[in-house]
């Protein structure tokens, strides 16, 4: 009785559970269920779909994933007008949701993929064309969506599948085609008829069941990837980690080398000045290790660190806010700010990141924290160039950090609104659930900025302290301060030019594995320009023994530049009077010639042999001391550099795809002024060190000098193009950049030389007619320079214009 009592209640509890559970049980959810009444594309006949999917790996640090596919279908379906409105109108995305699948209210936002070319809709009244392309880099291990495709990125094998739009299943699929791109399959669900090498497999008109490709990627776009994956072991060595933070340790201890022996080389107790600045380059030198680390392996440090003590506690973003704020404030420490300056953008972003945590205002705390790093860079720049002598304007002191910091964040703003954007593309802004998710994003956005732009913050600001320092504290400690017949950089001030040389001018190479190519840069750096130096002390016009056995440069007198250019200009006249080439006329007689060639012996006598007077004015350059040589040669190429640098910066972050992918980095305004300033630092840099060792460089004349410079350049670059190559990794411009740097030292070295014959300039109508006294050139010869120079512009060009896409930035 009882069971019959019962029996009817629960038979109606099972029957409206049932009830309930049907749309789970189907995996429809409830917003699939309306639309799917909306759709109507389950009665449309003559739907055509195909789909394709591309891996592209050689040439790229990080493997792409391309996926096309093209949609057609009748045009008497109900939706097919409304493929043909605006993208933001809610009827165009409930179509395209229709057809793909995508966007729904329980899962509106597409976070992977990347959509470089619109998707196109083009109706002829009979059947609509929906072309569909996306575009996924596989930056980590891990899944990823593209198109109707879903990758399985593992740490051996990778795995892609088709994952058709449930509307789309019942239809014949007219083709589905897999291109490994290189690697052969490692199996395949179901059996491909068609396809090539085991690197192309094709279905054509079959129901898109789970097509699955299953392969194992190259191993230097596998490592890549390993070595950035959030979690995985190797991630502690990766770009992110400690290879990065390696190199800020290489860099500490090869300026901690080098300020050794720049002590030693005084050869006597350093003065205060000299101890003082001495102090600070050892200070700089372990403060930039320390902040390296923190950078880089603090986010490892942490982890290690929750995962002992606490577990439950997630403090990645917080943590990366005061890194930053530590990092200011340690700038600011450095350039001596005033402490009580330092002590309110402190409290500010201490009280908005206490209080105001989840909240939209975490902008004000991001402000904040930018703007105090910004500040400690610009006062470190600032007690940097006081050591020699000069300083920064009090407004450009205050309102530089205040601009730096609202562009940045400005720039981070409008790359979340593209991001909201890209990843909404088929949401539907009227839902109930729309708001809600736009300002979780804004909030989760914000608070995740510092970790995204800490490092390129970082790299910009020590990259610039990392050229000045060290030639602050080689102005302050050089030898001919003290020592009148030091007409050269001493071995240790060489020692010192080559090191610093070394760590900003030459490329920072590739990524090899996952793993920094910086330290074949350094290596190769230093022992090219160890190999130049080497030669320039047997072959430097200045470094032959002339009387005594004395070096020339020791007895040819330096300050009384005056005596010297006239008795070049002497020498000139008579060599003109002897040859008269321009009138082809010879010498009236035969006592004349004579007394000529006596008063050019005479000139010559004191002489070595090979060595004409007029190589020994271009020797000496056209400054007093080597040092004011040095800053004139990077003055020079400061200016002469800037159309370089902007074609560098065309190429690096404008150019081609690469604007593209710049206003997607929420830290691309940091990156743009980093590659600014990387890429003038190259020239001034290398310009300096060609101006420091002007009078010990091989070559007579300053374009043969700068020469020689490029090819010590030219040996890190070549290298890194060739294990680029040889490992499939992403290559540079080698040729253009080769040629843009090149270019910048020989005109560099034209207007040095034309600067040592400045006094000259009264004489000629035009620099022009100078430059073809200085050089004694014919108009053929001049002709000739110029079209040289018009073929090295066009080459740069034509490489940046034709140039491969999918490279490497070329980014200092």
């Amino acid at each position: 009785m009882i069971r019959r009592t019962l029996a009817g209640p629960l038979l109606l509890l099972f029957l409206v559970l049932a009830v309930l559970a049907m749309p789970a049980g189907t995996g429809m959810s409830s917003a699939e269920a309306d639309e799917a009444d909306t759709c109507g594309l389950e009665q449309v006949r003559g739907v055509k779909v195909t789909a394709s999917v591309d891996f592209d790996h050689r040439g790229l640090d990080y493997s792409k994933v391309t996926s096309v596919m093209d949609i057609e279908i009748p045009a008497s379906w109900k939706h097919a007008a409304d493929l043909l409105l605006d993208p933001r109108a809610a009827e165009y995305r409930q179509a395209l949701r229709c057809l793909l699948g995508k966007g729904l209210e329980d899962n509106p936002l597409d976070f992977d993929e990347r959509r470089s070319k619109p998707l196109t809709v083009d109706s002829d009244g009979k059947k609509v064309a929906v072309h569909y392309e996306a575009v996924v880099t596989v930056l980590w291990l891990g899944a990823f969506q593209v198109g109707p495709w879903s990758l399985e990125a593992g740490p051996d094998v990778w795995t892609v599948r088709l994952k058709p739009p449930k509307r789309l299943s019942q239809v014949p699929w007219a083709n589905v085609e897999v291109q490994t791109g290189g690697p052969r399959a490692w199996s395949v669900s179901p059996e491909s008829a068609i396809g090539k090498d085991g690197t192309v497999l094709k279905w054509q008109n079959k129901k898109p069941n789970e097509f699955t490709v299953s392969f194992r990627p190259p191993a230097a776009q596998q490592w890549d990837a390993k070595t950035v994956s959030p979690k995985h072991p190797w991630e502690a060595v990766g770009l992110d980690s400690g290879s990065s933070a390696a190199v800020h340790v290489l860099r500490g201890v090869l300026l901690l080398i080098a300020a050794r022996k720049l002590r030693q080389g005084l050869a006597r107790p350093p003065a205060d000045d000299e101890k003082k600045a001495l102090g600070v380059l050892r200070s700089w030198a372990l403060l930039s290790t320390g902040l390296g680390l923190l950078v880089y392996m603090g986010d490892n440090v942490l982890d290690l660190v929750r995962s002992t003590f606490f577990p439950s506690h997630p403090t990645d973003a917080v943590f990366s806010l005061f890194s930053l704020l530590f990092l200011g404030a340690a700038l600011c420490v450095f350039g001596k700010l005033p402490k009580p300056l330092l002590v309110i953008p402190c409290s500010v972003v201490v009280v908005v990141a206490g209080l105001l945590a989840g909240s939209w205002l975490a902008p004000l705390a991001v402000v904040a924290a930018v703007c105090l790093f910004c500040t400690g860079a610009v006062f470190s720049v600032r007690r940097v160039l006081r050591m020699i002598g000069g300083s920064l304007p009090s407004w450009l002191v205050v309102s530089l950090p205040i601009a730096l910091s609202v562009v940045t964040v400005l720039w981070t703003y409008l790359v979340f609104r593209g991001f909201w954007d890209r990843i909404s593309w088929l949401a539907d802004t009227h839902w109930p659930t729309y708001e809600g998710r736009l300002l979780w994003h804004f909030d989760t956005w914000w608070w995740d900025f510092p970790r995204r732009v800490l490092p390129d913050l970082w790299d910009t600001a020590s990259l610039a302290l990392l050229a000045l320092v060290p030639l602050g504290v080689l102005h302050v400690c050089r030898a001919e301060r003290k020592d009148g017949s030091s007409f050269t950089p001493t071995a240790s001030e060489q020692f010192f030019l080559m090191v610093v040389f070394t760590l900003v001018v030459p490329s920072a190479g590739g990524i090899y594995f996952g793993i920094s190519g910086y330290f074949v840069s350094v290596l190769l750096g230093l022992l090219s320009a160890w190999a130049l130096l080497s030669w320039g002390r047997r072959r430097a016009v200045l470094a032959r023994p002339a009387i005594g056995n004395r070096l020339l440069g020791q007895v040819v007198p330096m300050a009384d530049r005056s005596e010297l250019l006239r008795m070049v200009r002497r020498y000139r006249d008579l060599q003109d009077s002897l040859h008269r080439s321009g009138s082809g006329k010879p010498v009236e007689t035969t006592a004349d010639r004579e007394a000529i060639e006596r008063d050019i012996d005479q000139m010559d006598r004191f002489l070595p042999e090979g060595v004409r007077l007029i190589d020994v004015a271009f020797a000496c350059g056209p400054m007093t001391t080597w040092w004011e040589n040095a800053r004139k040669c990077a003055i020079i190429a400061c200016f002469v550099g800037i159309p370089g640098t902007g074609l560098m910066l065309w190429h690096d972050m404008v150019g081609g795809h690469a604007w593209e992918v710049t206003i997607e980095y929420t830290e691309g305004f940091v990156r743009i002024i980093r590659d600014i300033l990387g890429w003038q630092l190259t020239w001034v840099g290398a310009a300096f060190f060609m101006g420091a060792l002007w009078r010990s460089l091989p070559g007579r004349y300053g374009p043969t000098k700068a020469f020689y410079v490029a090819i010590v350049f030219s040996v890190p670059v070549c290298t890194h193009r060739l294990l680029g190559e040889l490992s499939g990794h992403a290559v540079q411009e080698t040729i253009a950049i080769i040629s843009a740097f090149a270019a910048v030292m020989t005109f560099t070295g034209l207007v040095m030389d034309a600067q040592t014959f400045t006094s000259e300039r009264r004489y000629w109508p035009s620099r022009a007619g100078l430059i073809m006294y200085v050089y004694q050139m014919r108009f053929a010869s001049v002709g000739f320079l110029v079209g040289q120079l018009v073929t090295l512009a066009t080459t740069i060009w034509a490489t940046f214009r034709h140039g491969d896409a999918g490279g490497r930035s070329s980014s200092p």
